[in-house]
Order: C-alpha cells, then sequence, then structure tokens
C-alpha cells in the first residue's frame, strides 16, 4: 500500500525465501535499508523520501506476512525475517549498507549487523527498549499468548478505538496523513500471524553485546512503547542517543523531516 507520489520509486517482487516479497528502492549515494515495525509496511518510511533520496539510495521492503508482500506458510520470527531482509540486499547487489529499523524492526536491524556485520557501516536502533529485569522479561513473554488470541468483536467498536489510538499518536498529523499508519494496522488483522509475538519473544542479548560499529538510538519522547533506552548506552560501547521532542511511536510519519535531519547527521559523519 505504497501511497507516494514520487515517480522516481522503483517499486517491484522478489522470490523471497518465504514467498514473493515487494519491495522499494529510490534514491542514489550509500545504501540505507529501512526496516519497518510489526503491523506495519514500507509506507512507514515513504515520507523520509524527499529529505534524504539526494544523499543515500532508499531501500525498504515489506516484510513476509505484511503490506504487499506474501503471507509465509508459518509462524515467523526475527531469523526468518531478517532472512528476508537479507535476500533483498542480495537481489540488489548490495554488499554494504547502512540499516534502521523502528521498533520490531530495530531487532531485525540488530540481528543483520549481529550475523553480518561486515555488510553495516552504521546501525539505527529506533524506537527500541533498553534491558528488561528478569521479572519483567517473564512477565512479558507470559502476556503474549493471552494477547495473542483475542477476539475481534462484531460490533466493530475496536476500529474506532484504534483510530483514536492513533490520532493520540500522531496528534500534529493531518487526519488523512493518519490513515496509512491506521490502515496498516486494521489490514495487518487479516493476515494469519501477528509478527509483534514471534519478534518479541527473540532474546536479542547475544545480538546487542556484539555491536562493533557506530549505532544511533532514537526515541520519541511520546513514544510510551519504549522504555529505558538510556541504559543501551552502557550495553552498546559505540552507541550515542537523540530523543526527538513531542514525538509518539510513529514519528517517521508524524516527523518527517526532523526524522531525516537526525539520520543524515549521524550517516555523514
Amino acid at each position: 500500500m505504497l501511497t507516494t507520489t514520487n515517480k522516481n520509486i522503483t517499486k517491484e517482487y522478489i522470490k523471497g525465501p518465504f514467498g514473493k516479497i515487494h519491495y522499494w528502492t529510490v534514491g542514489k549515494g550509500e545504501p540505507l535499508l529501512l526496516i519497518h515495525q510489526s503491523s506495519s509496511s514500507c509506507e512507514e518510511y515513504a515520507r523520509l523520501v524527499p529529505f534524504l533520496a539526494d544523499k543515500f539510495q532508499l531501500v525498504s521492503y515489506d516484510w513476509p506476512g505484511h503490506g504487499n508482500s506474501d503471507d509465509p506458510d508459518f509462524e515467523l520470527g526475527v531469523p526468518e525475517y531478517t532472512e528476508s531482509a537479507l535476500a533483498v540486499l542480495d537481489y540488489l547487489k548490495i554488499k554494504k549498507c547502512h540499516v534502521l529499523g523502528h521498533h520490531g524492526g530495530a531487532l531485525l536491524a540488530m540481528n543483520i549487523a549481529y550475523l553480518q556485520p561486515e555488510r553495516v557501516y552504521k546501525l539505527i536502533l529506533s524506537g527500541t527498549s533498553g534491558p528488561k529485569t528478569e521479572k519483567e522479561s517473564e512477565k512479558f513473554k507470559n502476556s503474549l499468548p493471552i494477547k495473542k488470541h483475542q477476539v475481534i468483536p462484531k460490533d466493530g467498536q475496536w476500529i474506532l478505538e484504534t483510530w483514536k489510538r492513533y490520532t493520540h499518536y500522531l496528534v500534529h498529523v493531518e487526519p488523512e496523513e493518519i490513515l496509512s499508519p491506521f490502515l496498516n494496522n486494521i489490514m495487518s488483522k487479516m493476515r494469519p500471524y501477528d509478527a509483534h509475538f514471534g519478534v518479541l519473544c527473540w532474546n536479542r542479548e547475544p545480538a546487542l553485546n556484539s555491536l562493533k560499529m557506530p549505532v544511533l538510538l532514537i526515541q520519541g519522547s511520546l513514544d510510551t512503547f519504549v522504555s529505558c533506552q538510556e541504559k543501551l548506552l552502557d550495553n552498546i560501547p559505540n552507541a550515542e542517543r537523540f530523543v526527538i521532542n513531542n514525538a509518539g511511536p510513529f514519528h517517521y510519519y508524524g516527523n518527517p523531516k526532523e526524522s531525516a535531519e537526525i539520520i543524515n547527521k549521524f550517516l555523514s559523519r
């Protein structure tokens, strides 16, 4: 569901390990792979194009079971979603690139840097939380199956409640612009698997403790899905952090210019 009107964007499909993968690419310069969050699509980064395509070759793709990519035959996790990302890079013959991932996409970005560090110039982990205590981790994991099997009510009230949440997340954005992330979320309910569960069960500690390349941590100040991100500075020796004021969990939709400025400043040094 790519709504950007930029005529220079190339949109194609490749044969991936779990079905067809939809991707887009635009711009010239060092490649920058943009990995969206769970229950989203590569549309998440379309608003960065006017600000970054003159400096970088932007590449984004729909995870399997997201956007215009095929549904997988079984529930995937971080290893499989990472495999799909690498398939896109291989198809485009990109040997080395910058990698940015947001929320669940940050875990995929982290795993790419862990598995193939020689392919990553710089890494941007956006909207990822700091370490949880063992008790917090156990409580979180135990809550996932309950959320996973929630039934959609027939009265449709959940659609209105979802819309209200998105208008709260994107308070300074016009309703027409909120439609894209909102509809991505609604349409994700039609897919056979919710990627949140496979992604959030992944043990990131080995990857997190292995990062040697320059790392930027980004967080929207109003992003309630992120906690204790500053503690990651103790885990990652080459990391720095930037907080976007008055930005929530969808700042690539709501704050594209400021987000692009932060990205460009970090990658251009």
